[in-house]
């Protein structure tokens, strides 16, 4: 496990940035590209990110102490709970899009921007704090 440790810090800090970048850059792409599909194609980065996120928070928030401070119980308990958030709302927003043909409405694209943000902080978090760890 601890060979992984590096290698998935830099998988979630990359794709972090690289939702970060899409995200902010794409009301700038020349009118020939199709955002939805580098959307889509990213979707299936971001799923193994949430899931490798969510496991990591879990045994991260197992793995505080009565002994340990007050601090690392609220950043344990965050971390995971914000996880359970972005996977619930991620999976749900993203099944309903393939399972429908049809664009989805002004409410689910407007989940895509919270999903997004919150996918940026918390990928770019974990990833550091399994880098530094």
């Amino acid at each position: 496990m601890e060979a992984l440790r590096k290698p998935v810090s830099v998988y979630l800090m990359l794709s972090a940035l690289a939702v970060l970048l899409h995200f902010w850059l794409s009301p700038f792409y020349p009118g020939s590209w199709d955002v939805g599909v580098i959307w889509e194609w990213a979707d299936g980065f971001m799923a193994v990110g949430i899931v490798v996120t969510l496991a990591y928070t879990l045994s991260y928030k197992r793995g505080v102490g009565s002994d340990d401070s007050s601090l690392a119980h609220i950043c344990a308990y965050t971390a995971f709970y914000a996880s359970v958030v972005l996977a619930v709302l991620f999976f749900w927003n993203w099944f309903d899009e393939l399972a429908s043909d049809a664009d989805q409405s002004q409410t689910r694209n407007n989940y895509w921007v919270i999903i997004n943000t919150m996918y940026i902080v918390l990928m770019g978090t974990v990833g550091w704090h399994l880098w530094r760890k």
